[in-house]
Order: structure tokens, then sequence, then C-alpha cells
């Protein structure tokens, strides 16, 4: 029988030996409030945040304005945008996780599971087809699994299955230097795949109550969505320095201006201002 995490197992609850939190039985009505209140307001920034990263995203990928940027000079902006973009994927998936909490029931983790399974399945195939090719022949073995052998695993092993293949496909998604593709591109291991599935691996191991791992603890470490978000802003910011190269045309003027607005609920004081006067000419002409 799974077991998840939450469980009367593992936090027996509130019980005549059981120590009560002077806080939360101290702490004044307003105090309450005003505590709900800052959540309220931490979460619509996030919300605000995340709702610029995909807009700005959704304007470079606008048919329009990607051939102004993908593959061109600066080439770093191709790279960091591709980096950004799994970040964001990943910082949506992490919200929805928050937001929508596990509640340990069989119909709840039998969804988590089956979804787990099928994006666990697609990563690890083309894993196995990148080791083979490469000649990476134990590598491959580790990784060779089919559909019906994630179905049968108990829970835990299941958990640790993904770990492997996780920890295999990682530096596939890297690419070795600026402006070259990462190593697993071609087969498909890309980053936006490898965090989703990371991210379900995460809150699939926390549901079954698998041990703590080395991969758990890395990842213990960068926990907190608002650091997460920090991290993503500045890495936008960094493209904010980038993108302003385009404005060579005046198709790439435009590029500009929607990057800027759709940019424009982040923290306002940083970088992601547009700078203000005619953009200079990255090549002017004698």
């Amino acid at each position: 029988m799974l077991t998840t995490a939450g469980t009367s197992q593992r936090h027996p609850g509130n019980s005549e030996n059981s120590p009560k939190s002077p806080i939360i039985n101290t702490l004044p009505p307003e105090n309450h409030q005003k505590t709900k209140q800052v959540q309220s307001l931490m979460k619509d920034t996030l919300s605000n945040k995340l709702a610029s990263f995909v807009a700005t995203l959704a304007v470079a990928d606008t048919p329009s304005h990607r051939p102004i940027w993908e593959n061109q000079t600066p080439l770093s902006f191709t790279e960091e945008l591709a980096l950004a973009r799994a970040e964001v994927t990943a910082l949506g998936s992490a919200g929805a996780e928050q937001s929508t909490s596990i509640t340990g029931t069989a119909e709840a983790l039998r969804k988590l599971r089956t979804s787990f399974e099928e994006q666990l399945h697609i990563l690890a195939r083309a894993t196995y087809q990148f080791m083979k090719k490469a000649g990476r022949i134990e590598d491959a073995a580790k990784v060779d699994f089919t559909p019906s052998a994630y179905h049968d695993a108990r829970a835990v092993s299941l958990a640790g299955i993904g770990e492997i293949v996780l920890d295999l496909a990682e530096p596939l998604t890297l690419p070795p230097a600026p402006g070259q593709a990462a190593p697993g591109e071609k087969h498909g291991i890309t980053a936006a795949l490898y965090a989703q599935v990371d991210n379900l691996w995460e809150r699939y191991s926390t549901a079954v109550g698998a041990p703590t791992g080395a991969r758990s603890k890395r990842k213990a470490l960068t926990t907190g969505l608002p650091g997460k978000f920090n991290a993503v802003e500045d890495q936008s910011s960094d493209l904010d320095d980038l993108v302003i190269q385009f404005g060579t045309t005046e198709i790439g003027k435009e590029f500009i201006d929607a990057w800027f607005n759709a940019r424009h609920v982040s923290q306002l004081g940083r970088r992601s201002a547009k700078p203000i006067g005619p953009t200079p000419s990255v090549n002017p002409i004698p």
C-alpha cells in the first residue's frame, strides 16, 4: 500500500501530548489579518512576475520576431533565452504545486504517478538513444526501461528510477559553449522537458515518502519560490541588456518595444526599464 508524505505516521497531528504552537495561540486577530495580507501581496507579486516572464517569451516567439534574434548576434541572447524558458516552465509548475497541494488520496497520487511515468518514459528513451549512439553502453542500460517497468515498480523504486534518469540526462541539457546546442537537443532532451520531469519527480518523491538521496539534498538548497523568481528576474535583466542590440531595423525596434512592454509588470526601478532615447546602432554605417 502506498504511503504519502503528510500521513498520520509522519505527522501524528494534535493530541494531548502534542506541543501547541505559542505563536499561533497568542497572536492577536489583527496580526493574523496582517499576515494574510502580506501573504496575499506576495502571491500577487509573484503571479505578476510569472505573467511578465511568460509574456516576454511569447513576444520573442512571435513569428515576425524570432528571425530577429534566433542565432543572431549577440548569440548569448539565444542561449540565455533558452535557459530562461526552462526556468519559467519550472516556475509555472512550482507555483501550481503550491496552489494545489497533494491531499494524499489514492486518486491524487494515481494521477501524479501517471503523469510522472509518462514524462519520465519520454526522457528516459531519449537519453537511452543518446547513450547508445555515443557508445556509452553501461549508461544506456541504466535507462533502458519499458512503460510496463515503470507501471510495475513499487512507489519508492519508481522515484529511484527517476533519479537515475534525471542525473544522466541533466548534463545533456547544458550547451558546451555559448551559442552551441546542448548535446542532447538532437534527441529531444531539452531543458524544458528536463525541468518538467524534474518537477514531477520532486512532487512524486515527496508524496510517496521516498528516502532523501543526494539529489533531494541538492534540490533542498534551492527551494523557495521567491528566490527562484529573483533568479529568473536577474536572468531576464541580462536579456534586457542584450535585446537592445536588435534595434538596427524597424522590425527590430518593434521587437524591443514589445519586449519591454511585456516586462513592464516586473520590479520597477530595475534594469527592465527601456533605455530613454533612440536605440543606438550596433553596427553604425560610416
